[in-house]
């Protein structure tokens, strides 16, 4: 009996000298970066606002030019790595938007956000700037798994579209991906656990510019922690070496990722998701950018992918990984240009 007193009572020594340790590291620690505004705290930033939605958007090029819908990444990030598609505004109407309570855009209600509303949006924004012409789509990672499930509901909407390495299209892909990433959570040693902590409790000092501030800072920390060993999203890049966040992205949204997440996940956790059904009635050709280092989603995931398309070709674009249109703007806008002509 003494023995489980005295084990209780370490126990309880141990706790309560966790909590005086984290909360004097509380007292402490500070953010290490300020969150970016949205426009909804500043209006100078580029927006529209469509059917009562605001979203940070911008375009480049003749307003009489063929239009070039960008859409990028996530679900939560933004499209600050798009931007070399700029280069296209010589010859088309290049469109960027942050999407729905993403980026540089509003934050939003999360009963708001899920795959159906990002599908509904890329048909506003589409209508927006070619109401009366089919549009050309640039999508990658998760804006290409948008552009997809667009074509298969919209294929007239839509003359031809580049799919950088959308992560899967159905739920047999999704199974794949989430194997091949660990379902996307680093090895949970004691120092990531340490570090995770740490940028928790700096999240709680952000100090605004609005309520979803300190969840978007934690998960700028969290995806920022790139020389963690044995990372599982390393296999996206070359030799292992992933960019930090803020190489990335003006601003994450922890609650747009983790809604649209779920929109997508059935009963058992699992993904369930079909961005496939429909494509059969699309008979232009569909490019497939790929870069040659993305062991997770790269050439041998985008070959099942393209059997979904009646037409499809695939380039790869060399020394890239999934980000190959930052990180290779020159050879993507290449790649990109002979498809368009």
């Amino acid at each position: 009996m003494k023995i489980l007193k005295l084990i209780a009572k370490s126990i309880g020594l141990l706790f309560l000298a966790l909590v005086l340790f984290l909360f004097a590291t509380y007292l402490f620690v500070k953010p290490k970066f300020e969150v970016a505004k949205t426009v909804a705290q500043d209006t100078n930033i580029p927006h529209i606002t469509l059917d009562t939605v605001t979203f940070h958007a911008e375009s480049f090029g003749p307003d009489t030019a063929q239009v070039v819908i960008a859409i990028h990444g996530g679900p939560g990030q933004d499209y600050r790595t798009l931007l070399p598609l700029k280069e296209l505004a010589d010859s088309f109407k290049v469109v960027f938007y942050d999407q729905r309570g993403t980026g540089l855009s509003p934050r939003v209600a999360t009963s708001e956000l899920s795959l159906e509303s990002s599908l509904s949006d890329l048909d506003a924004i589409i209508n927006y700037y070619s109401p009366d012409k089919p549009v050309y789509l640039i999508g990658h990672s998760w804006g290409a798994m948008l552009a997809s499930g667009y074509i298969a509901q919209h294929p007239e909407k839509v003359l031809k579209a580049v799919l950088a390495e959308p992560g899967f299209l159905t739920t047999e892909t999704a199974q794949t991906f989430m194997e091949r990433t660990n379902g996307m959570m680093p090895p949970m040693t004691l120092s990531t656990v340490w570090r995770m902590t740490k940028a928790f409790l700096e999240s709680l000092k952000v100090d605004g510019p609005d309520e979803e501030a300190g969840m978007d800072y934690l998960m700028a920390r969290i995806i920022g922690m790139t020389d963690i060993k044995n990372h599982p999203m390393a296999g996206y890049y070359c030799n292992g070496m992933m960019p930090s966040s803020d190489e990335l992205f003006w601003r994450l949204s922890m609650q747009a990722s983790q809604a649209i997440r779920k929109t997508g996940v059935n009963s058992n956790g699992e993904f369930e998701i079909d961005l496939v059904s429909g494509l059969q009635n699309f008979n232009n050709e569909v490019l497939f950018l790929t870069s040659e280092c993305n062991q997770l989603v790269g050439e041998d995931i985008q070959k099942k992918h393209m059997t979904y398309f009646p037409h499809a070709q695939m380039k790869i674009v060399k020394n890239a990984g999934h980000d190959m249109i930052k990180e290779q703007p020159d050879e993507s806008l290449d790649i990109i240009r002979l498809y368009f002509k």
